[in-house]
């Protein structure tokens, strides 16, 4: 035996007393059988605690452990029981959250099924079946006020007993019109595999091919539907529905389409390309899923939408005993509804319906269904589409029936018709107060405009006379009493003054050079050289000073405004020269901008210091003459200095010549340039004024003989379409001639002429005061002339020009007023003209719309390709996420991970609790003897 183990054993034979002995441990039925059955408890969990799977468990039954050891142990043997049990709770509660996969399968096929397809025309009536039926009116009012629209409304149509069905099947668009071909995978479509249906969107048309035709073998579109489609919008009238063009829906073959609610809008003049591609979904039951097959009492399979449907037909069925006429039914129940029943009880079950449905209606997802899912691209109809899709008898067949119903739609449609019979009232109390008022006092009134005006223009023409001889009268001053003597010091002297000064200086150096350097040795010659030189110098100089001079007399001149000269200007006395000129325009060009201001002190500033510069080039000749030497900074100087004297006053002189001498002459020709643009804009707009008043005169004596007269009679056809002896067809053909066109261009025209000629007239009358007041404003606003206005006598030039403009605004006011030639029509004419605008274009546009062409095309057929994309289609199903295994396997993992235990060593605890129970009472030497074995 071991000797631990036997100390194990008398550690577990020992207790201890108050006093500290050991003892032994009593027999079983003595006082102290308590404290031996906890020993024997303790003597077992620590045999369980060294034989058990559990990490750890052992270091906390241990009793030869010191007590800090044992307590951390048991604190981590908690911690980790703890985790344990939060992770054995989450994933229970997982488990029971019923989680789901999602398994995404694609096959691939050689044949696939082709889905049912259903097509409806967004237009639910058909407006000529409806005419002849007599039941557009009806319908107009039943969808055109539908929240006024009620059963009273209904008797005063005699259509209370009228049945959905024989309201809808009836006046629907007939399926040899609608459907205008259909092809199934390169050949036409039996007639016997399209089918009438009605659905929610109203009558509409099911392709269902059910035999072995209806599997496709390929993708693309050869191998799929190909329908092309009129949707008649020419025999559109009011419905249920606003939109053109078609609903479509793709379903299983088996299913009632919900094709209002579901179906994808095609407009027309489009070619739709609809890719198809199949998705197969099995849902899971309770408690993993909600799908749940049900029972219908009016449908066959179970969709959602079917379930939904059928919903609604048993509550219409309960509450009105009829059903709408998409509603299912069985056995003839619930029976189609009259139009009274519809509008006393069944609308008020549709419209409450939505809002109730989810309380009345379980419907839940089916368990297994299929969906066609579609990738639609799109392509607008070419205009090469016509001749291709129609032949010689389908033109003449789809223009017959577009007659006919352009000839029904343009009566029942009651803002068409009443918008002639408008027109036609206006056109006609138009025309008599027309008749009554246009040539009264009008020609009268357009000759005493003519004199009015020429009158005033014959005045404006004076004042021009005189102020143009004036500006002519100025400019010749300018030329020849200030200008001139400005050429002729050019020609005296300006232009010698830098004449030809490089060579100039250049042999000036030359000499100087000459007379430094001591070559010359004969004194004779160097005396003449000396000289000449001097001569040279001098000359320069007096030409300078001679320029000097010429100058300051120019500028007393232009700072004075007296000249120079004295012309006389044609017959003008010469004492006319002085008050005649220009002086404040003068005085002017001297400081008017910075290089009059500049230039016109340095002409003079450089004339000043180049005879300074000459003085001192003198200085370097004698100093060169009586010294022989030459001080090369004196020559540079002279040289240079010279240079750049001539060279900038050549510059100034050109400046001063521009801004200041030249200046006023280019002020005042301006002037009378701008004066002269002004007189001949008031000439022009006096001669157009004389030219449109005399044309007006004249257009209204022809008005009144023959296009007045001949507008009257063409008025009987609009007359006769109204009173209904003749087709709109043939109101369109006289009111589109050739003939009526020209008759409507004549009376146009003269209308157009007399309101246009009024406004114009008007106009130019404006601009003939404006024009005359701005040639006015010219003259008295002159103050180089204020002078010579003074001079002359011309005293009412210089009056406040807000007065003159005053009395000149009164005397065209007269005229104004005798243009206003719509007074004597009263707007009677504009009337007529819209009138007739109106109508001719609404017949034109009838005309137009009766044309078989690209764009009848566009707004009434459409192409719709159905095709597989591919082979393939996919299954979708739910899976279990979570099953019993994965639980215990995660709880496993968890006690494995955390207590190092599996589930063995919960059968562990379970047999030591079981033992530990039934074993309460074992005799303490069988404990021991089976702890020590």
């Amino acid at each position: 035996m071991e000797p631990s183990k036997i100390r194990r054993v008398d550690a577990f034979e020992k207790s201890y007393t108050p006093n500290g002995q050991n003892t032994r441990v009593a027999a079983p039925n003595s006082p102290g059988t308590m404290s031996q059955r906890y020993q024997r408890f303790r003597s077992s969990l620590q045999e369980y605690g060294n034989s058990a799977s559990f990490h750890g468990l052992r270091f906390v039954t241990d009793p030869l452990a010191n007590k800090p050891r044992r307590l951390i142990w048991l604190c981590l043997l908690t911690a980790c029981l703890a985790v344990l049990v939060y992770q054995i709770v989450d994933r229970v509660t997982h488990f029971y959250s019923y989680p789901v996969t999602v398994n995404v399968k694609v096959n691939y096929n050689t044949t696939l099924q082709f889905p049912a397809v259903t097509i409806c025309n967004q237009n639910a009536f058909k407006a000529t079946l409806s005419a002849t039926l007599s039941r557009y009116r009806l319908i107009e009012e039943m969808y055109t006020e539908p929240e006024t629209f009620n059963q009273d409304r209904l008797r005063e149509f005699s259509a209370e007993n009228i049945s959905l069905a024989d309201l809808y099947l009836e006046s629907a668009h007939r399926k040899e019109d609608f459907i205008f071909r259909s092809v199934w995978k390169g050949h036409p479509v039996a007639d016997s595999d399209i089918h009438e249906l009605v659905t929610d969107h109203g009558v509409c048309y099911t392709f269902k091919n059910t035999g072995l035709d209806g599997f496709v073998t390929s993708p693309g579109v050869e191998n799929g539907l190909r329908l092309t489609l009129n949707i008649e919008q020419y025999e559109y009238m009011p419905g249920p529905h606003d939109a053109a063009g078609i609903k479509m829906l793709l379903h299983d073959r088996d299913e009632i389409p919900r094709v209002h609610a579901l179906g994808q809008a095609i407009p027309p003049g489009a070619h739709v390309f609809v890719g198809v591609k199949i998705v197969e979904v099995t849902n899971l039951p309770l408690p993993h899923g909600s799908c749940l097959d049900k029972t219908l009492e009016y449908s066959d399979v179970y969709t959602t939408e079917a379930c939904q449907l059928d919903c609604l037909t048993r509550r219409a069925g309960q509450i009105c005993g009829c059903r709408s006429l998409f509603m299912p039914q069985k056995n003839g129940y619930p029976p189609i509804c009259t139009l009274d029943a519809f509008y006393g009880c069944l609308q008020n079950v549709l419209e409450s319906f939505p809002a109730e449905s989810a309380d009345l209606c379980d419907c839940p997802v089916p368990c297994y269904f299929r969906l066609y899912e579609t990738d639609i691209s799109y392509a607008s109809t070419s205009a090469y589409t016509l001749n291709k899709l129609l032949g010689e008898d389908d033109k003449n067949n789809l223009t017959e029936k577009l007659l006919r119903a352009s000839e029904v739609t343009s009566r029942y449609e009651l803002n068409k018709f009443s918008k002639i019979q408008k027109l036609n009232d206006r056109l006609k109390r138009n025309m008599n107060e027309l008749r009554e008022k246009v040539t009264v006092n009008l020609k009268e009134t357009v000759s005493s405009a003519i004199v009015a005006v020429n009158d005033r223009y014959q005045e404006i023409e004076e004042h021009y006379n005189w102020k143009e001889y004036l500006y002519r009268y100025q400019a010749y001053i300018m030329e020849k009493n200030f200008m001139r003597p400005r050429d002729a010091y050019e020609e005296r002297t300006f232009h010698i003054v830098a004449l030809g000064y490089a060579e100039y200086i250049m042999k000036i150096e030359s000499r100087i050079r000459r007379l430094a350097n001591g070559n010359i040795v004969d004194a004779s010659s160097r005396q003449v050289l000396f000289d000449d030189t001097l001569d040279l110098l001098s000359s320069r100089r007096k030409i300078v000073e001679t320029a000097l001079v010429n100058f300051t007399t120019l500028i007393e001149a232009y700072d004075t405004g007296i000249q120079i000269f004295n012309y006389k200007f044609f017959s003008t006395p010469r004492s006319h020269n002085i008050p005649a000129a220009p002086k404040p325009l003068i005085k002017e060009s001297r400081v008017h901008n910075s290089y009059a201001k500049k230039y016109g002190k340095r002409f003079g500033t450089y004339l000043n210091r180049t005879i300074n510069i000459l003085n001192f080039c003198q200085s370097v000749v004698e100093e060169a003459f009586y010294n022989k030497t030459l001080d090369e900074g004196n020559m540079t100087e002279c040289r240079e200095t010279f240079r750049f004297l001539m060279r900038n006053w050549v510059f100034a002189r050109s400046v001063f010549y521009f801004e200041t001498i030249d200046w006023p002459l280019k002020q005042i020709e301006e002037r009378l340039k701008n004066f002269d643009i002004l007189w001949n804009e008031l000439k022009t707009v006096y001669e157009n004024l004389d030219i449109s008043l005399a044309s007006l005169k004249s257009e209204i004596e022809v008005f009144e003989k023959s296009t007045f007269v001949e507008m009257e009679d063409i008025h009987d056809a609009i007359e006769g379409y109204l009173n209904d002896t003749v087709t709109k067809a043939n109101v369109s053909d006289i009111f589109t001639s050739t003939n009526f066109r020209h008759l409507t261009t004549s009376f146009d025209q003269f209308f157009q002429h007399v309101r246009s000629k009024e406004s114009s007239v008007s106009d130019w009358i404006q601009q003939l005061a404006k024009d005359a007041f701005e040639i006015l404003k010219v003259i008295v606003n002159d103050e180089d002339s204020w002078e010579y206005y003074n001079f002359t006598g011309k005293t009412h030039y210089l009056g406040n020009i807000s007065e003159i403009g005053q009395n000149l605004g009164e005397n065209f006011t007269f005229v104004a007023e005798l243009m206003h030639f719509s007074d004597f029509i009263n707007g009677t004419d504009s009337n007529i003209l819209s009138t007739y605008n109106d109508i001719v274009q609404g017949m034109t546009e009838y005309k137009e719309s009766l044309k078989i062409d690209s764009s009848f095309i566009k707004d009434n057929f459409l192409n719709v390709d159905i095709f597989y994309r591919q082979m393939s289609y996919e299954e979708i199903h739910q899976q279990k996420a979570y099953e019993m295994f994965s639980l215990w396997c995660d709880i496993g993992g968890t006690m494995g991970l955390f207590l190092g235990a599996s589930f063995l060593s919960v059968v562990e605890i379970v047999d030591f609790i079981f033992t530990h129970l039934t074993f309460a009472k074992t005799p303490k030497e069988d404990q021991v003897k089976r702890i020590y074995l």
